[in-house]
């Protein structure tokens, strides 16, 4: 039998170029190498459910008084309900000694809330004061609470087709070539590595667009699902304190150290490995050297938060990203769906003087919980 991927048996009107595809893959240094493929996509808008365990809090806007029966403006009410007890805190996180109930919720951004509450000591609320959720106690021989439910939300994206077309002469296809094999075959492997970078910048920089009669409809990347979740935009050169805040606001919203990857371009992965001091550069014995390799790189990030098993990412260093953005994602709530995978078709007219294969593939990007458990920290110094 004729082996498909380094021959050419013009019988064969369609190829499927899956198993060519993920070796592809497995070698590339882009992000999209750490992506598994999942479920296949049914639809050309894939969508999944997607949940998430947060502590309740919002931000005040604005209040009436200062006083008992307050009419406090927040950014949104979601998760509140009359009975709730609360704390505060200054923008900055500092705790206020103020004590609060929770009368009555008004609409989606209004509740009304009854100050000093176990006798705690009042104090003046200010707009940008967060308001805590701290527990919704009840009396004896109460009835089901019928917000006691929460139900997932839906994430979706588009799938996008990625194409390409080999083509080599009659005679070049004939003609003998040192190391090379068979031409065409060879062209079809080439134009696949590029398409595997198109997919990878899509996976980054892609904007979800619905597929028209005025639009061929593309993907959403990791830049847009993150750009109104967890983003620092400190700026600056990078920095410790900059990773390890972008970590604690993943876990202020409920995501886990466990399978995080920091992606960034190799300028902030050198100032990145600049993070250990000229005092504490290690010294790499490779066992199977009988010379010392000198240098250091950081491939691991230990963020500083003793929480579960610690939050840990690895460093991924990718081309495609912005140099003066820093991508931290987990890499559970990502995935690769295809509608159809990749495979190659006969496109040479009739009587052409030459071969042609269509490379053809429909996929799209699963990113589960884009604002919650990933973060982006944006204006690095470059």
């Amino acid at each position: 039998m004729a082996d498909l991927y380094n021959t050419y048996d013009y019988s064969l009107l369609k190829r499927d170029l899956s198993d060519v595809f993920m070796q592809l893959v497995s070698s590339s240094p882009t992000l999209l190498s750490l992506i598994r493929v999942g479920a296949n996509a049914t639809h050309t808008k894939h969508e999944w459910l997607e949940d998430s365990i947060a502590p309740v809090s919002s931000a005040i806007a604005s209040f009436s008084t200062d006083g008992d029966g307050t009419g406090m403006v927040v950014a949104s009410t979601a998760g509140f309900t009359a009975g709730d007890t609360l704390y505060f805190t200054g923008a900055t996180g500092t705790l206020e000694t103020e004590r609060a109930t929770v009368t009555s919720i008004t609409n989606s951004t209004t509740m009304v809330i009854a100050r000093d509450y176990g006798g705690s000591t009042g104090v003046t609320l200010e707009t940008g004061d967060i308001i805590h959720k701290m527990g919704s106690p009840k009396n004896e021989g109460t009835t089901a609470s019928d917000t006691a439910g929460q139900e997932p939300t839906a994430g979706y994206n588009y799938t996008q087709i990625f194409d390409a077309t080999a083509k080599v002469s009659r005679t070049n296809q004939y003609v003998d070539h040192y190391g090379l094999g068979d031409a065409l075959n060879y062209q079809v492997q080439t134009k696949m590595k590029e398409l595997l970078y198109d997919i990878n910048k899509s996976i980054i920089w892609g904007r979800r667009v619905v597929r028209s009669s005025s639009a061929a409809g593309t993907l959403g990347g990791a830049l847009q699902f993150v750009e109104s979740g967890n983003i620092d935009t400190t700026g600056s050169a990078l920095s410790s304190t900059i990773i390890n805040n972008m970590l604690e606001a993943i876990y202020t919203d409920g995501g886990s150290g466990g399978d995080l990857a920091i992606v960034c371009n190799s300028n902030q992965s050198r100032k990145l490995s600049a993070f250990m001091t000229a005092s504490n550069q290690p010294v790499i014995q490779k066992p199977d050297m009988t010379t010392q390799s000198f240098g250091y790189s950081i491939n691991k990030f230990f963020g500083d938060l003793p929480v579960q098993q610690g939050f840990m990412a690895n460093v991924i260093v990718d081309p495609t990203m912005p140099k003066d953005q820093l991508l931290i994602l987990n890499l559970a709530d990502l995935e690769m769906n295809f509608i159809s995978p990749f495979s190659d078709v006969d496109a040479t007219p009739p009587g052409a003087d030459y071969f042609a294969r269509r490379i053809l593939a429909e996929m799209t990007l699963t990113m589960k919980n884009g604002t919650k458990t990933h973060a982006l920290a944006t204006g690095l110094t470059v």
